[in-house]
């Protein structure tokens, strides 16, 4: 009777190592799958804040007025997942224009990064 109580002793501790192995690798497997979607996010916004500025570089320049199509009209990024658009909204003066702009950057339709940026251009007398 004695050895009878034992391997049932010995078995009830296997599964209960078992258990904790199995619920170990839940929460590590859950763990790394929250660090790699905080990873992907954070590359996104890294890549976004890049490419926002040097649209904001380029409309500030005067180079890219007409190259980002209507105002709000998504395009695509060149060798990239992200889509890009530029909303443009005019102040006109007796002195100039003012001119801000919002360059907006997209994963899918989610909203990655926003940057608002402004133009004045004097009118010459």
């Amino acid at each position: 009777m004695k050895q009878h109580s034992h391997s049932n002793a010995l078995l009830v501790e296997l599964l209960i190592v078992v258990l904790f192995f199995m619920l170990a690798s839940t929460v590590l497997l859950q763990l790394f799958t929250a660090a790699r979607t905080q990873s992907r996010k954070a590359e996104d916004l890294s890549e976004a804040t890049h490419l926002a500025q040097n649209i904001a570089e380029t409309l500030y320049s005067g180079q890219g007025d007409g190259s980002f199509g209507s105002s709000g009209e998504r395009f695509p990024i060149p060798d990239s997942s992200l889509t890009a658009s530029v909303e443009s909204f005019f102040e006109q003066t007796d002195a100039g224009t003012l001119t801000r702009y919002t360059v907006s950057i997209f994963s899918g339709d989610e909203l990655v990064f926003a940057l608002p940026c402004a133009k004045y251009e004097e009118v010459a007398s």
